[in-house]
């Protein structure tokens, strides 16, 4: 025990796992508590695997157990819609149970230590900016226990997704561009935006390149020679190309795949028309059928949702975190070229909205002060600070716990199978 307590006061890492781990545990006892509230409310025993995995995570289970299958006449939503990195791994897991173990729990069991993982690194990549240690924590509990983040905990691929795009971007910052590449490649295996990292690796690449060259500078002339120069020394590194290439392979693989098994590359594409028949003016003529209340009130309240999401990524942009805020409008603008349908989930699933509510929630109008005071002496230097400190405590604790109710009500409407969250 005294070996445990002497690690954990000394080596960050460890002591940053132990906090992670203990607030992922409360998020799902308080999954497990809602259930109670649900099934004491509705006179019903449902099981936590049933709650936990509504709609898509059904057939999650069924392609884990079953792997890929041609449609049925009674059922026209072919599960090659479906990318198939979350479900190999789920099958690899259920393989060392030999078989036996319930595809349910596996999925879930998978999810929880992906969004484990991605939170940890996530952490450590705000670190890495020198984000103080105490506020950083922060990132966990919204990638835990944010609105909509229950998706994290059920049989569905955005706790994987956010884990690749999480090592990602940690490993950009490390400057290990070719195991980016790698966690790019693996991202479009799960989810098809996942090769639109590219773009965001591109960007980081300019932007190294930039620091390295001193591009910040007065009189370094202007972004066309700037991006001209970074294009040829791009050109003469191997290494930086083939990190680029390799982003969308986990797609292209797929596709492959599907030119083998039912003869169409696109098929994962063609077959959104089983979920969908109505059709929209991309991007623009969807948010404003969507905004205006022209279809669902359901569809009315994702779109302003989506305004709101590019309104954090504007922020971002703003913050220059320019390859996030990229990849964010990027994969956002891919799902609303036909329909508002499911973007709240997106939207949570790339991860990088985390980062702009958590940098909106401690850093926004944040000022630099020095010395110690007391709030309200506005003669003791340093006095500012501390009466910045406790506003932005005392806002973000009204912030979260407005979070923690929207997640309970989501957790309700999700256990009920409820359409809004469709």
């Amino acid at each position: 025990m005294n070996y445990l307590t002497d690690k954990y006061r000394k080596n960050s890492d460890f002591r940053l796992a132990v906090q992670l781990l203990f607030i992922l545990v409360l998020s799902r006892l308080f999954m497990l508590v809602m259930m109670i509230v649900y099934n004491a409310a509705m006179g019903t025993d449902h099981s936590v695997s049933f709650l936990m995995n509504q709609w898509d995570a059904k057939r999650y289970r069924f392609m884990i157990d079953n792997g890929y299958t041609f449609p049925l006449d009674t059922d026209p939503q072919a599960n090659w819609a479906f990318f198939p990195m979350y479900v190999i791994v789920c099958q690899a897991v259920k393989l060392l149970t030999f078989w036996k173990g319930d595809t349910y729990w596996i999925g879930m069991f998978v999810s929880n230590v992906c969004i484990y993982i991605a939170a940890f690194f996530g952490v450590k990549w705000l670190r890495n900016r020198r984000e103080n240690e105490k506020y950083s924590i922060l990132l966990g509990i919204l990638m835990f226990a944010a609105p909509y983040t229950f998706y994290c905990g059920s049989a569905y691929t955005e706790a994987m997704f956010i884990m690749f795009i999480s090592l990602f971007f940690y490993f950009c910052q490390k400057k290990k561009y070719l195991s980016a590449g790698l966690m790019s490649a693996f991202a479009s295996a799960t989810r098809i935006v996942g090769c639109t990292l590219v773009f965001a690796l591109i960007i980081e690449l300019y932007e190294n390149y930039k620091q390295q060259m001193k591009f910040t500078e007065p009189g370094a002339g202007t972004f066309f020679k700037r991006a001209r120069a970074f294009a040829v020394d791009f050109l003469k590194s191997p290494e930086q190309i083939l990190s680029v290439l390799i982003c969308p392979l986990g797609t292209f693989a797929y596709m492959a795949f599907l030119k083998f098994f039912c003869g169409d590359v696109w098929a994962f594409m063609h077959v959104q028309i089983a979920w969908r028949e109505d059709s929209y003016f991309p991007v623009i003529g969807v948010l404003w059928k969507a905004c205006t209340g022209q279809i669902e009130p359901r569809y009315t309240y994702m779109g302003w949702f989506c305004i709101a999401a590019f309104a954090v990524y504007g922020f971002m942009l703003y913050r220059k975190y320019y390859s996030m805020a990229v990849f964010g409008i990027i994969s956002l603008l891919v799902p609303l070229t036909s329909h508002v349908m499911s973007t709240c989930r997106f939207i949570i699933g790339t991860y990088v909205i985390f980062i702009g509510v958590y940098d909106l929630m401690n850093n926004a109008g944040a000022r630099k002060f020095s010395g110690e005071g007391n709030c309200g002496d506005a003669e003791t230097p340093g006095s500012g600070a501390v009466c910045w400190s406790r506003r932005r405590k005392t806002v973000n604790s009204l912030i979260l716990a407005a979070f923690f109710i929207a997640e309970g009500i989501l957790l309700i409407l999700w256990y009920n199978s409820d359409c809004w969250l469709m």
